[in-house]
């Protein structure tokens, strides 16, 4: 029993240093792709990446965590996509989509600081939290996120980039269906489910 906790407490610390490294990493390629050419994209990415590292450490512990190495995958593929973005030319429609990409990076920081210490990357139960924009829909996180990213298609058009904003938009959805159902046990969460109707967009999803 002793060595079973010493085993889970070994591989739980294990595990979060993975995960700060990641979102580490993630931080310094933002960092990279802001000083080479300079976009306020990327600077925004990097204060976002820089906050998600801060927030990572500081979260409180959670009173269940998913096991699913498929959840996990999930969670990183989701959190790493918007990196494989790639610039191109600026067209004369960029504007609007600057515009809904500095919406989006505003809303994500929003949604952050909705979720306090119970930020993770993994489906876990850490509270349930229902301030903030939580109030509007269950995963603004995810909605904010891929805003920024159609934002970014629409300044940046590529069928690459389109292509990788249709796939986060699959993989955030089936992300979020996916944490609902690992907290569907958690009676607070049934009860917020109840009251806060939509996943994704007031109404529509």
């Amino acid at each position: 029993m002793i060595q079973n906790k010493i085993l889970a407490s070994g591989v739980k610390i294990i595990a979060n240093v993975v995960i700060v490294v990641a979102l580490g990493l993630l931080a310094y390629v933002c960092y990279l792709k802001y000083h080479a050419t300079g976009a306020l994209n990327w600077l925004g990415l990097l204060i976002v990446n820089s906050v998600f590292v801060a927030m990572y450490i500081a979260k409180r512990d959670a009173t269940s965590i998913s096991q699913s190495p498929a959840l996990w995958l999930l969670a990183f593929a989701g959190t790493c996509l918007p990196l494989a973005l790639r610039p191109t030319a600026p067209p004369s429609w960029a504007t609007p989509g600057n515009v809904l990409q500095l919406a989006g990076l505003m809303a994500v920081v929003a949604s952050m600081l909705s979720l306090r210490r119970s930020f993770g990357i993994v489906p876990a139960n850490r509270g349930i939290r229902t301030q903030g924009l939580y109030n509007i829909v269950r995963h603004p996180l995810y909605t904010s996120e891929l805003a920024w990213m159609l934002g970014f298609a629409i300044a940046n058009p590529s069928a690459w980039n389109v292509g990788l904003w249709l796939l986060d938009c699959g993989l955030q959805f089936t992300r979020a269906c996916a944490e609902e159902r690992f907290l569907s046990g958690d009676p607070a969460y049934s009860q917020y489910q109840a009251r806060v109707k939509y996943r994704l967009i007031p109404r529509v999803i």
